[in-house]
């Protein structure tokens, strides 16, 4: 029985390691799309079509925003030991809002085929940022004892 702290301890010790590494990689993504955006941007300069290379970018930075709220997640998790649910709702949501940006660029500007693929993506949206709102609107209980 007295083995079972001495695992419980290594086990934790072990899972915030892991932690430092997903974080350490997350980061390592960001550098990558940061440096994605800067190349459709000079892409975007030298070939001279600003609608496709703008949306693209901005789909770019989409991505930089859910890297950096996993990031952020990490960080409170390693902090505090508690992991909030709440970010993959925000994930999901900002991945929708991209999707709906990408779209137009992706169906060569013949968005009447994609018309219903817009829609649904829309009403996705719409689902999800409610169940945000439900969400944050009310905060879970304080936890005693985080892990």
């Amino acid at each position: 029985m007295n083995q079972l702290p001495r695992i419980e301890r290594f086990l934790t010790q072990s899972n915030k390691l892991l932690h430092i590494f997903i974080a350490l990689a997350l980061l390592a993504a960001s550098v990558l799309v940061v440096v994605q955006f800067i190349l459709q941007v000079w892409n975007t300069l030298q070939t001279g079509n600003f609608t496709r290379g703008f949306l693209t970018a901005l789909g770019n930075l989409f991505v930089l925003w859910i890297l950096s709220s996993l990031i952020s997640a990490e960080v409170r998790w390693l902090k505090t030991g508690i992991f909030d649910v709440l970010v993959f709702v925000e994930v999901v949501l900002i991945t929708l809002l991209r999707q709906l940006v990408i779209l137009p660029v992706e169906s060569g500007g013949n968005i009447n085929a994609w018309a219903w693929a817009y829609g649904l993506i829309t009403l996705a949206i719409l689902a999800v940022g409610i169940v945000y709102y439900l969400m944050r609107r009310d905060p879970p209980p304080p936890v005693d004892d985080p892990i």
